[in-house]
């Protein structure tokens, strides 16, 4: 809220606490001002009145934080360090001269100084509206700095850490080399322009293996799309076999494809993302896994969700065994758990 004079009042405006007059409430708060109420405030000679601001009327979690000054700088320094960024890697493919880690890890630590911790960032993933002409760029930024809280929420030792936020920069350039409008077409890809799309690991690891970096960094990049399982590409690695920063990339990947919005799809919430995570456990690492779905669960209380009946519910409890079904509860304090409701599904976080 701020204090304003009278003079700078405009109808639209709300009051952020009772306008007195002789100790008494002349205007009470919440009142919308119009014409007649600023007459009334100059007529009894007010000289000040607070206002709420955009951030003081916003009615849910999620529109708070549209209105968080964090959420600004991050909006703000992501718009920055994106075109950095993308300067750095295409540099880099035409002159084959690596990137310094220092000026990789320089964007990373500017980022990151915007949040305070890793709910927050979250938050903030969910809220940016990215350029639909640098999605490439967007996606591996990103991924770094969800790679960056990931690190820490399992305790990854700061060393391996940092090297895990570069290999996550570097994870997807083999697509710098792939058709635009292929990578991100809105509809089916075609079985022949996913087979050259599934090239795509092999590819960035031939760009990388002509330099002296890291070869976990190589590893997670030529193996990003392996699966726990067997099921992934391009070789159909199987368990440890597969790089641990790359088990690593294959989650996090998985995170910030699904919690960036496209043309053809809103983002989606993060308890839609652990549904998805559920069903498809056997192809991730569990040991990386389960602590972060906790993690994610857990920083996901205390927000307010839609479900696909159109109702409104606050999450109150997250279930152990199934964190993509919590127990809500409304403002005429009703209680919903949606274990016992297999056709409520969550469809948007407010």
């Amino acid at each position: 809220m701020k204090s304003v004079m009278i003079s700078e009042l405009i109808p639209g405006m709300v009051l952020g606490e009772d306008i007195l007059y002789n100790e008494e409430i002349l205007y009470p708060k919440n009142t919308v001002l119009n014409e007649v109420v600023i007459k009334g405030l100059n007529r009894y000679s007010i000289e000040k009145a607070v206002i709420k601001e955009d951030i003081d009327l916003a009615a849910t979690h999620y529109e708070r934080v549209r209105f968080n000054d964090d959420f600004k700088l991050f909006a703000e320094k992501h718009k920055k360090n994106l075109f950095v960024y993308k300067r750095l890697m295409l540099n880099f493919i035409e002159t084959k001269q690596l990137i310094p880690d220092s000026a990789l890890l320089a964007i990373y630590n500017d980022m990151a100084s915007t949040y305070s911790y890793g709910s927050e960032l979250l938050d903030f993933l969910y809220n940016l509206i990215p350029n639909e002409d640098e999605l490439t760029f967007n996606h591996c930024l990103n991924s770094a700095l969800l790679s960056g809280t990931f690190a820490d929420w399992n305790n990854m030792p700061r060393q391996d850490a940092d090297q895990l936020i570069l290999a996550c920069f570097y994870y997807d350039i083999g697509k710098l080399k792939l058709p635009y409008e292929i990578l991100w077409k809105a509809g089916k890809l075609t079985d022949e322009e996913f087979a050259l799309v599934k090239k795509h690991p092999v590819i960035g690891y031939a760009l990388l293996n002509q330099t002296n970096i890291d070869q976990r960094i190589k590893n997670a990049v030529i193996m990003h799309h392996e699966r726990m399982n067997g099921s992934g590409y391009p070789y159909h690695m199987k368990g440890n076999g597969i790089d641990l920063y790359a088990r690593y990339i294959a989650i996090i990947d998985t995170y910030i494809a699904m919690a960036s919005p496209r043309s053809y799809r809103d983002a989606l919430t993060p308890l839609q993302i652990l549904g998805y995570f559920e069903l498809n456990m056997q192809e991730y690492d569990t040991e990386i896994l389960l602590p972060l779905m906790k993690r994610i669960g857990d920083a996901q209380i205390g927000s307010t969700v839609q479900l696909n009946d159109g109702s409104v519910w606050e999450v109150v409890i997250i279930h152990p065994a199934a964190k993509s079904r919590p127990i809500l509860k409304n403002d005429n304090a009703q209680v919903l758990d949606l274990l016992e409701h297999p056709e409520l599904q969550i469809v948007k976080s407010l």
